[in-house]
């Protein structure tokens, strides 16, 4: 308990030794800070001021005169977000845009599939047995007989590569 006294006072001696020494500037800044801080908290945020109520009949001319403004300015026939671009035919290596032949750089099809009749026989073979919906769980949905091999193999090669390429080949032959 003493201790504790005695350093807490050891403490106090250091901060007015501290205060001594400091530059007589640095002294008047924080002086000045303070004032400021004790200004701030101590004033009032906002100022009353006088206000006069409308009579009825002033609210009903206001908010007859009242005009809103456009949210949005004018936009000229000629702006380059009405003016679009019209891509026609499959998506593949060149793509018309505008009746103008382009390289296409902005698709996934870097392989050319999209095009590939092959591709295109097994996609349309897989929607007519399989169907189009939505991804969801098997309770819900049921089990398709393509995923039974992979159901088949989940507790034993999750992560095998095996695995993966035996789906592929499954996907390729059904």
């Amino acid at each position: 308990m003493v201790t504790n006294t005695l350093q807490k006072t050891g403490v106090l001696v250091e901060m007015v030794q501290a205060l001594y020494e400091a530059p007589a500037y640095h002294l008047i800044l924080e002086g000045i800070l303070i004032l400021w801080i004790i200004r701030l908290l101590f004033s009032k945020t906002y100022k009353l001021q006088e206000r006069s109520d409308l009579t009825i009949k002033e609210k009903e001319e206001l908010i007859e005169e009242w005009q809103p403004e456009p949210l949005v300015s004018p936009v000229s026939k000629d702006h380059p977000a009405l003016n679009y671009n019209i891509v026609s035919g499959p998506p593949s290596h060149n793509i018309v845009v505008n009746g103008k032949e382009c390289v296409n750089f902005a698709s996934f099809n870097f392989l050319g599939l999209l095009d590939n009749p092959r591709v295109k026989a097994a996609a349309l073979a897989s929607l007519k047995k399989y169907g189009v919906g939505t991804c969801g769980p098997r309770g819900f949905y049921g089990t398709f007989e393509i995923e039974l091999p992979a159901l088949l193999f989940r507790k034993d090669y999750r992560h095998h590569v095996v695995t993966l390429s035996y789906l592929s080949i499954m996907m390729w032959l059904t």
